[in-house]
């Protein structure tokens, strides 16, 4: 009768040092998810979406690092036709595109670029007031 009960209470430390032993592994795949796995199928759909929103006219970057204008899209083959040159074009798959840049995206940073020639302009201009108001006194 003791033996037996022995053999019962070892049977239950083992199922709890088997679960026990499986809690870190489960930490470092919760980790692994939240640190590397999801913000990677975040990026992958934010690539996704921007190359579903490419249109005739953009201008793209590849992977490759070719720079050219789109001419033509085929949403059946997945392809689209560049423009890198006057009257040169290629033919790439929509997945090697790396960047679109529009003449939206553009626009603002011609207008920061705006902003701060205006910035320089009065830092310059309260200078040169700071240094007449020395002189006149």
């Amino acid at each position: 009768m003791f033996i037996s009960e022995v053999f019962a209470a070892d049977a239950t430390n083992n199922v709890s040092a088997s679960v026990a032993s499986f809690i870190p592994l489960i930490l470092i795949f919760v980790v692994f998810y939240f640190l590397i796995i999801r913000p990677n199928h975040k990026k992958l759909k934010e690539h996704r979406r921007m190359i579903d929103q490419i249109k005739r006219g953009d201008t793209v970057i590849t992977s490759s690092g070719i720079i050219g204008e789109v001419n033509k899209v085929d949403e059946v083959n997945a392809q689209l036709i560049l423009e890198i040159a006057p009257k040169i074009e290629i033919k790439i798959l929509k997945s090697a595109i790396s960047e679109i840049l529009n003449k939206e995206i553009q626009k603002p940073v011609a207008k920061s670029i705006e902003k701060s020639k205006v910035e320089k302009n009065g830092k310059k201009n309260k200078l040169e007031e700071s240094k007449k108001d020395k002189n006149a006194s």
